[in-house]
């Protein structure tokens, strides 16, 4: 389902492009929903082994936390798309609809420059640590590019859908409401 902050229906490059970015959202979403399950089914695997077999797991409990901040970083864009994210709307709601309109493209473009620079910060750091083969030594042994590549993508993405809102009027649609998800 495209979110209430999706590019206009119809014709032309940019609807195109805003088409595809939502499709991209939303399969990420779905990404972090399945990567949810994996994370609940391990830690059932685990729970299982260490109890009935005595043989508990060395990965579960680390990786659960790397599929944290992948879950987190690959639903955000999609979550404030659709405006799911937590909002102060009992202040929101007594502003006049200017203020409020004001209210969401300043908040729009904070959210931008912020996620801008942390994207700008977490790609050289993962370029840094491409360069350098750091490893986190845990558990299971791990690229930390591998863990930390999450974070330049999800601040794009972040980035871009924050630039996309300030576009949007509040609590408006461009987009038909389809049936489904």
């Amino acid at each position: 389902m495209p979110g209430v902050n999706a590019p206009p229906r119809g014709g032309g490059r940019l609807a195109a492009l805003g088409r595809v970015f939502d499709g991209l959202l939303t399969a990420l979403g779905y990404l972090a929903g399945g990567i949810l399950l994996f994370m609940g089914a391990s830690v059932l695997y685990e729970v299982f082994m260490r109890y009935l077999f005595n043989a508990p797991t060395r990965w579960v409990i680390e990786f659960s936390e790397y599929m944290l901040l992948y879950m987190a970083l690959l639903a955000g864009p999609w979550v404030l798309r659709d405006e799911g994210h937590v909002k102060v709307e009992m202040l929101v709601d007594v502003l006049p609809r200017n203020a409020r309109a004001v209210l969401h493209i300043v908040t729009s473009w904070v959210g931008a420059l912020v996620c801008g620079v942390f994207f700008w910060y977490s790609a050289s750091l993962v370029w840094e640590n491409l360069q350098t083969g750091e490893v986190l030594f845990r558990a299971v042994h791990v690229p930390k590019a591998a863990i930390l590549i999450s974070l330049p993508i999800g601040l794009l993405l972040l980035t871009l859908q924050f630039v996309r809102r300030a576009f949007v009027p509040p609590g408006g649609s461009q987009t038909e409401e389809e049936p489904g998800l």
